[in-house]
């Protein structure tokens, strides 16, 4: 029976993890390391496999030897002393002290550190280093108010964008058949601009955190009812609020669960790192011809002066 790519590749990181260890000179002393530091797994074996199980030309990885010891190498330990004394008996370790891994890889790490999680997915991430990572995001806060319509049904629309990236919401709002999807459109492009003026992050690295509706200030009118009897109706406002969070697309590699996942969010990476480039690019242009354009009038300046 054909095994699955799943169990080779678990197969061969638990075989290349077993011969770094049982290569050592001391059977004991190996033992007491791998405990606090797992020994790397070298990741030519593990591209060469997935090339041969993903159709070899349309590889995602490079011919380039990473090491990488455990997935916990997306945050960097540092040693933290209980007691406050300089005993370093006392002393533990943080594995969640800081991040390493920026939110927007190059292709080479990337492609590198997606070899190495789909080899290890039998290796579980605590919590608390995603919500640490999450936490050093920066995220955009956009909102409109006073919205002649009803919550609820706002919130179908909102929800609906929920938890998209920035091109793909603008892309389903703009097929969605609810009359106030293209102002939802319209606060998602308003609040990606703001993104993009502050910190220069394109609209290809940002996701929808969140977004959904929230009651107004409704007016009360009169309900004309039967029998002479009348009583009172609501004309509904809501509000907005929308907020745009960085991709972090290490996380997004680490959570997805199969080969074609991993591959769309790198191509969603390669997507981003362009966008990124060419914005810089058109900015340090603009800078320049902005200065030019100060140098021209001030050259003309002086002319008008010494004439």
């Amino acid at each position: 029976m054909a095994q699955s790519l799943t169990s080779r590749l678990s197969r061969l990181a638990i075989s290349s993890n077993k011969r770094s260890i049982f290569t050592s000179s001391s059977a004991a002393a190996t033992s007491a390391s791998t405990k606090l530091n797992p020994s790397p797994i070298i990741l030519s074996s593990v591209r060469n496999q997935f090339n041969h199980y993903s159709g070899g030309n349309n590889s995602l990885f490079h011919s380039n030897n990473t090491s990488l010891r455990c997935l916990s190498s997306m945050i960097q330990a540092r040693t933290i002393d209980v007691t406050n004394n300089n005993n370093n008996n006392n002393a533990s370790i943080d594995h969640g002290a800081t991040s390493t891994l920026s939110p927007l890889l190059s292709a080479s790490d990337a492609e590198n550190f997606a070899a190495f999680v789909h080899a290890n997915r039998h290796q579980k991430v605590k919590p608390f280093i995603l919500k640490r990572r999450r936490q050093n995001l920066k995220t955009y806060i956009g909102n409109e108010k006073n919205i002649r319509h009803s919550p609820w049904r706002m919130n179908l629309v909102c929800q609906f964008a929920h938890g998209l990236t920035v091109p793909e919401a603008l892309k389903q709002l703009m097929f969605c058949q609810k009359v106030k999807a293209p102002l939802v459109a319209k606060v998602i492009r308003r609040t990606a601009n703001l993104a993009d003026i502050r910190d220069g992050i394109q609209p290809s690295q940002l996701e929808v955190a969140e977004c959904f509706t929230t009651h107004g200030t409704h007016l009360k009118r009169l309900k004309i009812m039967g029998r002479g009897r009348a009583g009172k109706k609501l004309r509904r406002f809501s509000h907005i609020r929308l907020v745009l969070r960085e991709i972090d697309f290490p996380t997004k590699l680490l959570q997805a669960t199969s080969i074609n996942q991993k591959r769309k969010w790198l191509e969603r990476l390669a997507i981003a790192r362009d966008d990124y480039e060419k914005a810089r690019v058109e900015k340090e242009e603009l800078a320049e011809l902005e200065a030019l354009a100060a140098e021209v009038a001030a050259k003309n300046k002086e002319k008008e002066e010494k004439n």
